[in-house]
């Protein structure tokens, strides 16, 4: 691990920032976990994500997420998993109680149980409930695509957006992801918002603006470029009416179909909110030999008309992380990490 300057840009303060190589920081915010006395599966499994987003240009769902997490388990605002029992309840379908955890396990779970299942059934379904976050929706996706499966992967959140003419918070930002096999697979992850909570939680950390663009607004309904102040501001969903009757649908099968609260019943804080893992086998389609090649064919048109596919920035984000040997956290983001590991 090393530290370093970074040079500010106009509109982004200057900051240190940390060097740590991927399999350190892996082995650090496992510990981390590990003393907030969850198991080494659960530990392993939050750490592994955390360190996958940072490798992937993701660092709203990085460390950055350490703090809050921590003292939440030390709280007991989540509770360690300890069972995660799966009742299957039809031909393909399946449920989890996280009992007050965090998604990221329980979430990991379903998405194991519904590729087992979608082999012998096509398609599967798990609902997930009475979980906190589960971090990034991609994380799951990958793991079905890595098995030869299409996955759509989906969670409610507490309540951000007003709905089209409304002032009042009624549903979340409601992230949904799907990827499908192939080095070209389409690595889609999302939330209704222009940009995710994490995203205003780091950049109020690291004092950087919001572009006007994202039409983020103050609690008067004016434009504001503050990260803070937008965080506290019902928000409205991309593309408007199309972009919250998405999230409604996040908010049906995550909240609502998998037994967890929905909508404005979400409390903040409480790990009460649910999780949709569907999950096909495209063999089940006669089509598991051409799913790859066609999306390959595809991306390779996309990026032959000087566009980008799904996925490629994380991709590259990756492996260039990688082939360096270290990435790179802001140093107030990681200090407040540090310091609530203790």
């Amino acid at each position: 691990m090393s530290v370093g300057a970074v040079p500010g840009a106009p509109d982004v303060a200057a900051h240190e920032l940390v060097r740590i190589a991927p399999d350190e920081l892996l082995s650090m915010l496992t510990a981390a976990f590990l003393s907030a006395e969850l198991s080494a599966e659960e530990a392993g499994r939050i750490a592994d994500s955390l360190v996958h987003s940072e490798l992937e240009d993701v660092p709203t769902h990085g460390v950055l997420r350490v703090p809050w997490y921590i003292d939440a388990l030390r709280a007991g605002r989540y509770r360690p998993v300890r069972d995660l029992a799966i009742t299957t309840t039809a031909a393909g379908v399946a449920l989890i109680d996280g009992q007050g955890a965090l998604g990221y396990l329980p979430t990991w779970r379903a998405v194991e149980a519904a590729i087992g299942m979608a082999r012998n059934n096509g398609i599967a379904a798990v609902g997930v409930r009475n979980i906190a976050e589960f971090g990034r929706a991609a994380y799951y996706t990958a793991e079905a695509a890595r098995h030869g499966c299409i996955a759509v992967i989906c969670q409610n959140t507490m309540a951000l957006l007003g709905p089209p003419g409304g002032t009042v918070a009624t549903h979340g930002n409601n992230p949904l992801a799907y990827s499908a096999p192939g080095d070209d697979a389409p690595i889609f992850d999302a939330a209704f918002t222009p940009r995710s909570g994490g995203e205003l939680r780091r950049r109020a950390m690291l004092g950087i603006p919001l572009p006007l663009a994202w039409g983020y607004i103050d609690g008067n309904g004016a434009p504001t470029t503050d990260p803070s102040v937008a965080a506290q501001t019902v928000q409205q969903a991309i593309g408007g009416a199309k972009g919250f009757g998405l999230a409604v649908l996040v908010d049906l099968l995550a909240g609502i179909l998998s037994g967890a609260k929905s909508g404005h019943e979400i409390v903040p804080g409480v790990a009460e909110v649910g999780a949709f893992v569907l999950v096909i086998d495209p063999a089940a389609f006669g089509t598991a030999d051409s799913v790859a090649d066609k999306l390959s064919a595809s991306a390779t048109f996309v990026r032959n008309t000087g566009g980008r596919w799904p996925g490629d920035r994380a991709k590259q984000a990756k492996a260039a992380h990688l082939e360096r040997g270290f990435v790179e956290i802001p140093a107030p983001i990681w200090q407040a990490a540090m310091d609530a590991i203790g």
